[in-house]
């Protein structure tokens, strides 16, 4: 359960990211590249988040630790 709570948190945190770097290249380019980098960053996002996600979780850290046994 705490994987996927992490998981979630980081996805919101980083396609807020990837919704700042959309606006922000579209509003120095052509809308057309903004949309580009925006689906760009959009599918990283996942990427990135999964990795980070079983990273933190993983048994060997404290809050992967504190997270497993927060669910028993």
């Amino acid at each position: 359960m705490g994987l996927l709570a992490v998981f979630i948190l980081t996805l919101v945190v980083g396609q807020s990211i990837s919704i700042g770097l959309g606006l922000l290249v579209e509003r120095h380019t052509t809308p057309y590249t903004g949309l580009i980098t925006f689906i760009g960053a959009y599918f990283l996002m996942f990427w990135l988040a999964w990795r980070f996600a079983i990273r933190v979780t993983a048994p060997s850290t404290r809050l992967g630790a504190w997270l497993g046994s927060a669910g028993r």
